[in-house]
């Protein structure tokens, strides 16, 4: 069975070495300090990043979630930030597990919309998403890296 909560600051950790292997996977730079500081704002009281675990009897899956403000959804958004399933309980509803408690939360809160993007050749992730709804913009991304 799958359970999906809230992360707690005793799951830092756990959420961390998640995030690392997703960045891994991904060929992007893991920065421990980066990671540490993320899971500091998603953590601190009063934040309102929703940061989800999923466990299988031990911690399988997380997922980053934070709202933002949308002229074009007017009103409130969620922006999902990261969802990652560990490549050993794929394919068993985990990833869905964390995206319907993301639905539910952001309905709950009146979000207007959930916006997200998949990396290249994420076909898995794409069906994920389409079965739940989403579907495709025309946008493309783009990212300035400040540093701070």
């Amino acid at each position: 069975m799958i359970e999906v909560r809230q992360a707690g600051r005793h799951d830092a950790g756990t959420a961390g070495r998640l995030l690392a292997a997703q960045l891994e996977e991904h060929a992007l730079p893991v920065d421990a300090a980066g990671i540490e500081r993320a899971l500091e704002l998603c953590l601190r009281p009063g934040s309102q990043a929703q940061l989800l675990l999923a466990f299988e009897g031990e911690a399988v899956g997380v997922c980053l979630a934070n709202p933002l403000v949308s002229a074009e959804h007017g009103g409130t958004a969620i922006w999902i930030e990261e969802l990652y399933v560990a490549p050993r309980a794929r394919r068993r509803g985990v990833a869905r597990a964390l995206l319907d408690a993301v639905l539910r939360g952001a309905r709950a809160a009146g979000a207007r919309a959930v916006e997200l993007e998949v990396a290249p050749g994420h076909e898995a992730a794409r069906a994920l998403y389409r079965s739940a709804g989403f579907r495709e913009n025309e946008r493309t991304p783009y990212v300035l890296d400040l540093g701070a």
